[in-house]
Parts: structure tokens; sequence; C-alpha cells
């Protein structure tokens, strides 16, 4: 049957496929004298936009006079907005949702080793510049890749964590991937930092002209040259963490030192939603945001959507937290509303809900070490509140 279908296909092995317009002057045949259309509008590009995409298909290695080329499948918008939701939607699910914690672990750990591999590949294949190898490797330096970092170190030494069900006793394939993907990324990141000699990297010529030979150093420092530039904004927000925290410390001094601890005890204090949320949730990720947001479009300003195959397989990535973070989303209310600063805005001293009193500021499934009686709340899953105000859903932090 394939036979059939192919028989009047045959591939040539010949170069090039028209030989007898080549190397033979005399050959005045219409074929070989009339050049294609294809051929004339190449020839003829009057259009600086037409002539960029040509000149961006093999950019040279000693020239970087457009800067440097788009690489969508890297630095597009739609890659990097889709990696910034997918790591914190899977930050909120690993953190406030015990039931989505494995599936959002394994969903960044995949993101995560995407982006590394990828990069190793096409920088093997002299196929990537410095510059969008840096972006590949700090779109997977989320602030989620930390945290998984830490709670597998925790669990080596020991400690119950949250993440136990991926990092518990047995998960040794889950502990060696995420510890492997340390030296992985700092390896990666340490060979584009070489000189230019020593590997080919594209549009070399780009990392002396436009970044002066610093390109992964500049992606870690612009949340610093923001405190410098604009101090009233990095003032506030210091403010926006230490105030609260000073607050909370003051409002809950009795419940915080009620057996007399003579360490100050910061556990009890990371119980309280807000400090956790916005600590460990918000600030990291809107520093992360920020460092590739400010500097990308200086470095690299021509990249863009286009719906490329990269780049629509980068939204559709999103489908599956987008779905899981609209499961956890209706829960989120009655959480919200019964949060004291809330409270204190609306002038509600008791609760809305009943039965749930000041102990729902926090929705953490974290350690139960008060020695108190605990209730379940209608918060998030496997949210507890206990007398003195706090989260103990389980054993772990």
């Amino acid at each position: 049957m394939a036979a059939n279908i192919f028989s009047g296909f045959s591939v040539t092995t010949d170069f090039p496929d028209h030989d007898a317009c080549f190397g033979n002057p005399t050959n005045t045949s219409s074929i070989c004298q009339v050049p294609s259309q294809v051929m004339i509008d190449f020839l003829n590009i009057t259009n600086p936009s037409l002539y960029f995409n040509d000149y961006c298909n093999n950019p040279p290695v000693d020239s970087c006079a457009f800067g440097y080329c788009p690489n969508p499948d890297v630095a597009s918008p739609a890659v990097r907005y889709s990696t910034y939701f997918s790591s914190l939607v899977s930050a909120i699910l690993v953190l406030y949702s015990p039931d989505d914690v494995a599936s959002a672990f394994f969903a960044q750990l995949l993101n995560v080793y995407s982006l590394i591999v990828a990069a190793i590949v096409a920088i093997a294949g002299h196929n990537l510049t410095k510059l969008h190898s840096v972006v590949a490797l700090v779109l997977a330096a989320s602030p989620l890749s930390s945290y998984l970092l830490i709670y597998v170190f925790r669990s080596l030494l020991g400690g119950q964590t949250r993440l136990h069900g991926v990092f518990g006793l047995g998960k040794h394939l889950n502990r060696a991937l995420v510890l492997i993907m340390l030296p992985l990324w700092v390896g990666v990141l340490s060979f584009t930092t070489l000189p230019t000699s020593t590997w080919y990297f594209q549009q070399a010529a780009c990392d002396t002209t436009v970044a002066s030979n610093h390109i992964a150093s500049l992606f870690f420092i612009p949340f610093i040259i923001f405190f410098k530039v604009d101090p009233e904004a990095g003032a506030l927000i210091l403010a926006s963490v230490l105030i609260p925290w000073a607050i909370a410390i003051y409002r809950l001094r009795k419940v915080i030192w009620a057996k007399h601890n003579k360490i100050f005890p910061l556990g009890r204090l990371w119980r309280v939603a807000h400090f956790f949320f916005y600590t460990v949730i918000v600030l990291p990720h809107a520093i992360w945001i920020f460092n590739i947001e400010f500097i990308l479009p200086v470095l690299s300003p021509h990249e863009s959507f286009s719906a490329t195959y990269g780049q629509l397989l980068a939204i559709f990535v999103t489908v599956p937290p987008f779905i899981q973070l609209c499961m956890v989303l209706p829960r989120v209310p009655r959480w919200f509303v019964n949060l004291a600063w809330v409270r204190f805005v609306t002038g509600r001293r008791k609760p809305t809900y009943p039965g749930e009193g000041p102990s729902t500021e926090s929705m953490l499934p974290l350690q139960d070490d008060f020695g108190v009686v605990a209730q379940k709340t209608e918060g998030l899953p496997g949210s507890y509140i206990d007398k003195s105000g706090f989260s103990n859903s389980s054993s772990y932090e």
C-alpha cells in the first residue's frame, strides 16, 4: 500500500537539485535565467521589518547592528507570563492546598527541567544567545523552586513538612530530582558567564555591545537599583513588611509568649496569614517578575508575541493550574472576610460565619504544637483553627 502511494516520489541525493542552472553561464533556459518571485522579493527588501526578520534567521556573530534578535520560544511575553502564572499558582497550591501538593510539585519540576534542559540542548548546538540562556535560567529560578530546595533539605534532616507527601520517607527519586536541579542550574549559569572565546554563543558581539559582558549579573540587580533610583518606593515596600509584623507582635504578644518562651517564637508569628502570604508568596514573586520585566526590554526590546507553536504551547500549559486555582477560589472569601484587619476596617468585632473567629486568619496546614483543642474550619482544604487563633491542621510546617 505504502509502495503504491509513494511510487511516484523519489528523493534526490544531488545538490543542487537543479544542477543544470548552476556553473553553466551558457545555459539560456528561462528556468535558469528568470529568478523566482521569492528571490526577487528577497533581493529587493525595502521594508525594515522584513529585513530584520531575514537578518535574524541567521544573525552574524561579529555584528550587533540591531541588538539581540528575539527568541519567541524563550523570552516572548506568552512564555514569560505563562511561567509567572504557573509558578505563582503552584506556590499557592503547595502552601495552601494539601490535596494539590503532588500535582503542583510535579508541574513545577517539569517546568524547571524543561527550561534548563532546553537551554542546555540549544547551547550545545550553538543556537542560543547568552541573553536567552540567562532568561531561561532566571525563569526557572522562581521562588517556588527555592521553596522546593528548602523543603527537601528539611526533609533530609528529618523534619516534618507540608511537602511530606512528595519528600517523605521512600521518596528518593523526588528528592534526587530537586537536589540535582540546583547544581545543574548553577553549572549552566556559570557556563554562560565564561568568556566568549570559551564557547560560541549566537550573536556573541551583542554580549559586549549591549551588556558589556555582564548579562547574568544584570538580571539580579534591578530590584537593588530600584531602591536606589526610587528610595521612597523602596521604603514603602519595607514598611509593608515591617509595620504589619510590628503590629501583629504587639497584638498577639500574650499568645506568642503564652508559654513564656525564652527564645523569640518566630514559628508562631509565621502562622499569621498576612506574614506568610505576603513575605513568602507575594513579595518574592513580585521581585522575581520585576527583575525580569525591568531588564529584558532594555536588553532585548524586540521580544513580542506571535502565534508560534512554542508560544501557544506555553499558553495552554497554564490551563491545568488555572483549573486548580478555580477550585480553590470559592473558599477564599470566607477566609478573607474574617481576617482581623478586614473586620477592623468594616467595623465587625465578630466573625461573619459562625465558628470562624480570628483563627481563620491563617489557612496554612501548619504544625500542631500548641496543645490546644482544634476544630475544622470552613476555609481552605485541611485548615484547622485553635483557641489561640492560629492554624494547626496537621503536624507539618
